[in-house]
């Protein structure tokens, strides 16, 4: 599906930062609060979205819906950007108590929801189905490459098997396979089930960005001395470069669309459990999701209509 580049702005990426803007409207002036957003959160994460990827897996030709090379790019660009971005905090001599922080901000993105958001919003049930592939991609990912580099920094013991176990549970990740299950095994489903399960998925978008949104409001951004440049690495320098290079080897232009937008998505909020838990730099990691969450819509919404542009759209 190739888009017209002056319609990206406002009918794929406005609706998405207006409402994170309308999010930090409704806390700001408290017809929202931090309570709604933990319990909306988790609603989205537990119920809505898994059943938004179920029902989006199910109703779908799953038949060459992503392609090998595709998946096994996207592996690589998330693997390499964890490697250069641990490298980049031994050159940068960011401090050892600091570095797992720095590297889990650099590396670990939203993909789930934020980049959920605009591809669904960009290509539709396309973009429920290709997304949910390439989220339960980097979710796999992210955790495990997560638990390898703050437990390196943190002095501790590294355990995967209790991360695959928690993979194994992860509802995003249930949906996702159980929906690919279901289609393979051809499951028809009442009407009216598909119907149900198709207005709770559809909570998912508008209520996961509000959240964030509103999330923002209470959020700091003083940040360390170099976790600036964490940001810059997880938000622009990455998603351009493996986007550049993927355009070098020859992806289409929806495949390059589909790379960027999860290469560049803000820091995940996963990443301050995960710091909390390994007693890491808690505040500093949620200032960084919070400062990255508005850079990485600036950085989309600038860098889609110029690769649009340079792909022939």
């Amino acid at each position: 599906m190739l888009l017209e580049t002056q319609s990206v702005i406002l009918d794929v990426a406005a609706p998405v930062l207006l409402m994170i803007a309308m999010g930090a409207f409704l806390r700001r002036i408290q017809l929202i609060n931090d309570g709604f957003i933990l319990i909306s959160s988790r609603f989205v994460f537990q119920v809505s979205m898994p059943a938004m990827f179920f029902f989006g897996m199910l109703g779908n030709n799953l038949n060459g819906l992503i392609s090998v090379d595709l998946a096994a790019y996207f592996i690589v660009s998330i693997v390499l950007t964890f490697l250069l971005s641990w490298l980049l905090a031994v050159k940068l001599d960011v401090p050892e108590r600091q570095r797992g922080v720095f590297v889990q901000i650099a590396f670990r993105g939203n993909c789930g929801i934020f980049s959920v958001a605009l591809v669904v919003n960009m290509f539709g049930q396309d973009g429920v189905a290709l997304g949910g592939v390439m989220s339960g991609l980097s979710v796999l990912l992210f955790n495990i490459l997560a638990e390898v580099i703050l437990t390196r920094y943190s002095h501790g013991k590294l355990q995967l098997v209790p991360v695959l176990k928690s993979l194994l549970k992860n509802p995003l990740i249930l949906g996702i396979v159980l929906g690919v299950v279901a289609n393979l095994i051809g499951l028809k489903l009442p009407a009216f089930v598909v119907k149900t399960g198709s207005l709770i998925g559809g909570l998912s978008l508008p209520l996961a960005l509000v959240c964030i949104g509103g999330s923002l409001v209470t959020s700091g951004f003083t940040l360390p001395k170099h976790f600036p440049m964490a940001i810059l690495s997880k938000v622009a320098l990455s998603p351009i470069l493996f986007t550049s290079l993927g355009y070098a080897l020859g992806f289409n232009q929806k495949e390059l669309l589909f790379l960027f937008i999860f290469l560049a998505a803000p820091t995940a909020a996963s990443a301050y459990v995960t710091a909390v838990a390994k007693g890491d730099d808690g505040k500093s990691t949620a200032n960084a999701i919070a400062t990255t969450t508005l850079v990485s819509s600036i950085v989309i919404v600038v860098c889609i209509p110029v690769i649009i542009r340079v792909t022939g759209g």
